[in-house]
């Protein structure tokens, strides 16, 4: 008993740890240099994987643009970045590197008597949500055949969102680009109040009752919070980019960054707005969409997301009349479908629980149980693309151009997937994560939500959603 509680003690500790009271971690990211440090790297690396987009072969597997973007990245993002690190993409992130120097005028010092560069413009407020990021993600889902699979159409889009980031940050102010218009911060804004970690205040009336605000404004050694936010209300990740400027600007040391239990933010996040509603939709339908067309045995559904494919003579569900069909299956889905049923349910939760808000407002709230469900959705469907594929990921690292180097004598390992037997059973069980989180986060959002005696009953019917939804994705992967 002693050494269990040993063990319950020391993972409790751990849990609320302050990374930053940990010296070598503070210096680090109290370095004026820090982010400049971590960008640059990543910016030579986008850079090259464009020029290979460009100039490299067209073959998919053959161009490290495709191996590197949409089978390494990809996995590394949703399955270990956002889930234990939050936004740490963010501050790595090299697509807003050009834009946010030009508009400081400065890639690492802040100058003296420092004003931003460009027409430094605010946000229209009426834009002041994720709406774009949702049409940009899913403009982006639109054409995922061509994304994933040609090394050129990845290069357009990665130079094209460098390009539209640096000219956004030209007219607006800070990071509006991030916030309002990165069709991958929606997501990892998203996904990432699940993360087990988050920058917070030590102490919140410390805050408030200091007038400066130099976690805002700026300091000496700090260009303030770029992100539009406060640290001292700040209570979930969504919209913080851990660019650690309020740690470097902040004069009480007052900045803590915690690990702590998955799914903490997801209470405090309930019913926000529609947009960031839909967004949870949007992930949860095309994590379906994408396992059957990329993953499932249906050959015709992926010919239908192709289109510049040909059909044989007399197959009219393909080519161009096909790809409309399979662009009505993404925006239908998304934007219609799993709404409109999550929103059945709710009208059916409203009067089962005699509850006094509308459908609506259950509707934004419980949208937020589905996260956990939707992030393990998309973790599933990325673990065949690295168990599968890693081969070709290694062979690029060789001939990244497909021109027949071999570099680090790697380009012509044999392709052979790790454990292919075990994959539908390691995608079962991290669904059944995903289950056991959506069903935790639900119910402590039923019982704030309805009185105690009709608790239960009120959330049924987002209990058995969540079942419904999990059960199908349980059944994709093991046919």
């Amino acid at each position: 008993m002693a050494s269990v509680s040993g063990i319950k003690s020391f993972f409790g500790r751990l849990m609320s740890m302050d990374l930053l009271s940990i010296p070598v971690v503070r210096r680090l990211v109290m370095h004026r240099a820090f982010q400049w440090a971590v960008m640059v790297p990543n910016l030579i690396i986008f850079w090259f994987l464009i020029t290979a987009g460009f100039i490299g072969s067209p073959v998919g597997n053959m161009n490290i643009s495709i191996t590197f973007v949409w089978m390494l990245w990809w996995f590394a993002l949703i399955a270990i970045l956002v889930p234990f690190f939050g936004r740490a993409w963010c501050t790595i992130c090299p697509l807003p590197a050009l834009g946010e120097w030009l508009q400081r005028g400065s890639m690492v010092r802040k100058p003296d008597a420092w004003r931003p560069r460009g027409l430094n413009r605010r946000w229209p407020r009426r834009l002041n949500n994720i709406w774009l990021q949702n049409i940009g993600f899913l403009v982006l889902a639109s054409f995922s055949a061509l994304l994933v699979t040609r090394p050129i159409v990845t290069a357009i889009v990665l130079a094209g969102l460098i390009l539209v980031a640096t000219i956004v940050m030209l007219v607006y102010s800070k990071r509006a680009f991030c916030r309002y218009l990165c069709p991958v911060g929606g997501f990892i804004g998203l996904f990432s109040n699940f993360s087990s970690i988050e920058l917070r205040v030590k102490d919140g009336e410390l805050c408030k009752n200091h007038i400066d605000k130099e976690c805002i404004r700026g300091s000496d050694t700090s260009f303030g919070c770029p992100w539009y936010e406060y640290p001292g209300s700040l209570v979930r990740n969504a919209y913080c980019g851990l660019c650690f400027e309020c740690v470097k600007a902040c004069p009480f040391n007052n900045i803590r960054l915690n690990l702590r239990g998955f799914g903490r933010d997801l209470i405090v996040s309930r019913g926000k707005g529609f947009d960031e509603a839909w967004k949870v939709f949007i992930m949860l339908a095309l994590a379906g969409v994408y396992i059957v067309t990329m993953q499932g045995p249906w050959g015709w559904i992926r010919d239908l997301a192709n289109v510049f494919y040909k059909p044989p003579y007399g197959f009219a569900l393909a080519g161009i009349d096909g790809y409309l069909i399979y662009l009505g299956l993404v925006w239908g889905s998304t934007l219609l479908i799993i709404p409109g049923l999550f929103y059945i349910f709710s009208i059916a939760s409203k009067y089962l629980s005699k509850t006094d808000a509308s459908a609506s407002e259950l509707f934004k709230t419980f949208s937020y149980m589905l996260v956990p469900l939707t992030l393990m959705a998309w973790i599933a469907f990325s673990i065949p693309i690295l168990q599968v594929n890693w081969a070709y990921i290694v062979n690029t690292l060789s001939d990244p151009f497909g021109w027949g180097w071999n570099l680090f004598g790697t380009r012509d390992i044999h392709w052979s997937p790790i454990l292919p037997s075990l994959i539908p059973y390691e995608q079962v069980a991290v669904i059944l994560v995903g289950v056991f989180y959506s069903i935790k986060v639900g119910y402590e959002m039923a019982r704030e939500k309805f009185m105690e005696d009709r608790a239960l009953l009120g959330y049924s019917p987002y209990l058995i959603f969540t079942f419904l939804a999990a059960i199908f994705f349980i059944w994709l992967f093991m046919g």
